[in-house]
């Protein structure tokens, strides 16, 4: 499986620079200093390639989804709701090798719902609300059988609408996974993360000593990993210096950098969410 430390190459929508200019800004200065190689999508209808575009799990194979989830269904969202059929016709010659390579999967999903560790993959269980044709027995069993690979089910939080599990866990290779600080937010979410991911991973959890918790502490989970480059997602508060002293301590073998997003933080997402990497 193609898990974040094995990518080499990194793509963004094609609004990023207009929406968010000082964080594009930023992440472009340091793949540039890297020598990490990104791409500009078109055809996006908005930032969040993670969403909609296909998850690869080797060299040859990509898992492609319907694109339809539920928080986009109503008007406003429709007009946000990337085709990426469109974004792989927009550029097809330099995608159309992908796109020969994908494998559907009679799902829908999203791909910020699907977090790759190792041998298996983490979602939470907003995929069974959103498939309700189906049972949840034969959902893990497409899962299951399209991946290759073991599924872990993690409930779904939802005073958070996305119900995406990269907003809460992230991987850090050799079967260890590090948690976001939940538990500063709702401890029984927190109990119930942990009681399932244990059973499955070794868990580090990311605290942080100030007097008042930030609500947007949420999004130091969501950074970006290309190969050994490690992009933290930086707002302008106390917890900025702690997220990057702890996510440097658990991934000793990465260089981390911080990135200021506060510009995509304020829509709803952050790094991983603006991003789409893979193992070109």
């Amino acid at each position: 499986m193609i898990t974040d430390n094995l990518t080499n190459r990194v793509y963004f929508s094609s609004l990023l620079p207009e929406r968010c200019p000082v964080l594009n800004d930023h992440i472009v200065d340091v793949l540039q200093k890297h020598g990490i190689l990104f791409t500009y999508l078109s055809g996006t209808k908005d930032i969040w390639c993670r969403d909609f575009m296909p998850i690869q799990m080797d060299e040859s194979r990509y898992i492609f989804y319907t694109y339809t989830p539920n928080y986009l269904q109503d008007k406003t969202g429709l007009l946000l709701q990337t085709d990426p059929e469109e974004v792989f016709q927009a550029d097809s010659n330099r995608l159309q090798p992908i796109r020969n390579n994908c494998i559907a999967i009679d799902l829908v999903m999203d791909g910020g719902n699907v977090v790759k560790c190792g041998d298996k993959i983490v979602l939470t269980d907003k995929v069974f609300v959103e498939n309700k044709d189906k049972s949840p027995e034969e959902v893990r069993r497409l899962l299951e059988e399209t991946f290759h690979c073991g599924v872990v089910f993690i409930p779904w939080d939802r005073i958070e609408k996305y119900g995406h599990s990269d907003g809460i866990i992230h991987y850090l290779g050799d079967n260890q996974v590090l948690m976001t600080n939940y538990d500063d937010f709702d401890k029984a979410f927190a109990h119930d993360y942990l009681r399932i991911l244990e059973k499955h991973f070794d868990v580090a959890t990311l605290k942080y000593n100030v007097k008042r918790k930030h609500e947007r502490s949420w999004s130091y989970i969501n950074f970006l990993q290309i190969g050994n480059l490690v992009l933290v997602p930086q707002l302008g508060i106390p917890e900025d210096e702690q997220a990057l002293e702890q996510i440097s301590a658990v991934m000793p073998n990465c260089e981390v950098v911080g990135i200021p997003a506060l510009e995509a933080v304020r829509r709803g997402g952050a790094l991983n969410c603006i991003s789409w990497n893979i193992k070109a």
